[in-house]
Formats: structure tokens, sequence, C-alpha cells
């Protein structure tokens, strides 16, 4: 899924009433205190922690950490355009194929109205109206669906595999627990040793430090995998059905929801020309499921089945180097 910058996220909650400047937005979203939790400053023998408050949480801890690590950086923030310009919602995901530049749109008056255009930049004479342009991202969409014998398979797949996922977690989970539990035997053992002066006043705070912040890291890790809890189950069937129907999906959705699925599917932007409309990159999951398509397509005729076969106008990576929530 597409992410939006913290200030297109401030501005649009400004428009709904949020009184908030740009510094205050972005420590809101980095405090933990909305979570529920309470930071504990550091206290003479006692490093700081977190610790759970008593008052309710606005959002729960795996929404807080998802965001923490949108701030370091650790997911893909999508392509944005400087302006939402709601005739054009493929600006930003189409190449021309002439001069290799982006492709941008414009409307064009006619003798009774206005008509949108996607144009090179350059004096590539690359232009199309939005409305075949649309229609030929329909018909490549319309290639890489997959059929309802591959969505029945994963299906089955995807289903299979929740008793595993799930007893990997609860492993997980188990073993956090010991570990915290071994922490604060060993935090009571240095009690003990350091009320006997048999440890240095020194040597005890770095024991104590080091643990405490073990301590905090495992107790945010296991409130996650208890918290985290959601079966794939009730993704899977509308997961695939979206997946056996692409481009009716595109031709039905709006401005957002055609970015949304556009960066999702593509890891790359499409090549674009005045004839034709494709590209050289697919998401890796949905290249596996248009293999399998098109391989029990080929069985199911009494083909042979090539290798690597995509059932979609893309080139080999041969031909051009291979390349989301925009992607979820």
């Amino acid at each position: 899924m597409d992410i939006e910058s913290i200030e297109t996220t401030r501005k649009r909650l400004v428009n709904d009433g949020l009184k908030l400047g740009k510094s205050s937005f972005t420590e809101m979203l980095k405090n933990i205190v909305y979570a529920g939790k309470v930071i504990v400053p550091e206290y003479k023998k006692e490093v700081a922690r977190i610790v759970d408050g008593v008052h309710e949480q606005l959002i729960d801890i795996a929404t807080f950490e998802k965001v923490q690590q949108v701030f370091s950086g650790k997911r893909w923030h999508g392509l944005k355009p400087s302006h939402e310009n709601f005739e054009f919602p493929m600006r930003d995901f189409l190449t021309c194929e002439v001069c290799g530049r982006q492709i941008t749109g414009s409307m064009s008056k006619g003798r009774t109205k206005k008509y949108g255009y996607y144009h090179c930049r350059e004096q590539c004479k690359t232009r199309v109206s939005t409305v075949k342009t649309h229609a030929k991202i329909s018909g490549l969409l319309g290639n890489l669906k997959i059929n309802e014998n591959v969505k029945d398979l994963f299906a089955q797949v995807l289903k299979d595999s929740e008793a595993q996922i799930s007893g990997n977690k609860a492993i997980r989970l188990k073993n956090r627990i010991e570990r915290k539990q071994t922490l604060l035997n060993q935090l009571d053992n240095a009690d003990d040793m350091r009320l006997a002066n048999e440890l240095p006043a020194d040597r005890y705070k770095s024991i104590v430090e080091r643990y405490n912040t073990e301590l905090r890291d495992i107790n945010m890790e296991i409130e996650v995998l208890e918290a985290d809890s959601d079966s794939i189950k009730q993704y899977v069937s509308t997961g695939l059905e979206l997946l056996t129907s692409l481009d009716i999906v595109f031709e039905k959705s709006d401005y957002e929801c055609k970015r949304i699925l556009m960066g999702s599917l593509f890891t790359g932007k499409l090549i674009f020309s005045n004839e034709d409309c494709r590209t050289t990159n697919v998401n890796e999951v949905l290249s596996t499921f248009s293999r399998v398509s098109g391989g029990l397509e080929e069985m199911k005729n009494g083909q042979t089945v090539k290798k690597n076969s995509l059932t979609v106008n893309v080139p080999g990576a041969g031909v051009e180097p291979a390349r989301f929530p925009t992607g979820v």
C-alpha cells in the first residue's frame, strides 16, 4: 500500500479540524504514550524503561511499531505525485518508450469540452488519451490475472500454511517469555550479590542497565506477538479473488485505489508508447501466480509447459532488465 508523506497526512487531517504544526505532529506519531505505554526516566541505578500505563491506548503496539519502521526507513514509501490530479492517476507510473522520461498528463480543449491526455514532456510525440491509456492498462491487467484453478490451488496451500505460521509464532513467544524470566532471575541474583558486597557498584550498575535494556525489548516483542493474532484465513479468499479480476477492479477504482493497485502489482514503471503499454517487472508473488496459471492452462490444453512462462505481455529478462502500498 502507498504510504503518504507525514506532511500530506497532516494537511489532510488539518482540513478535518486537526490543529498541530509539523514538528508537533511528527512528535505525536513517535510518542509511545498513545500505545498505552509510559516512559519511566532513569533514576539512580534504574535505567529508563517503558511500562504499561493506566490510561487507555489509542492504537495497538503493533501499529505503533509499524509507524516507527516507516520513520526508520525500513519500508518503501511508494510513488507520490507533487500534487494530485484526479484525471491522471497513472501519471507517475508511465515512462516514455522513446526517450525514457516520465510521462505526464494534461487537458486539451476540444470543440465542446476538455479531454485528458498522457504525453511525454519532450518532443517525441508520445501522446494518448486517458481513456485509451486506461484501456491499455486494463488489458495488461487482464493478461496478468490468475485463473480459477490457480486461485483454488493457492487458497488451499495458504490455508495449510496457517498451522505452521501459528506454530512458529507460538514457539517464538514461548522463547521470549522464558528469556524474560531468566533475566528477572539474573537481576535478583545481582541484587543479592550487591547486598552481600560481592559485586562492585560500577559492575552492578552495568549489569542492571544491560538486563533492563534487554527486558524492555523483550517486553515489547512479547506484546507484539500476543497482539498479532490475525489469521491469514480471512485474507486468503478476498485476496485471491482480487487476483482473478484485476482488470475489472482497475476499471471500477477511483484515483487513489488505481494508484494503490498499480503500486502493489508493479515494481517499476510501465513502458508507454502510442501503440503499447508494457512492463518489464511484476510483483514477485503475482509473477509466480501467473507462471503457475499459464502452466496449468498449457497442461490442460495438452501443450508443453515452458519454464518461466508468463501469461502477460512482458519482455523476457534478456530483452529488458527486470526491475507497490505504490505498494501494501
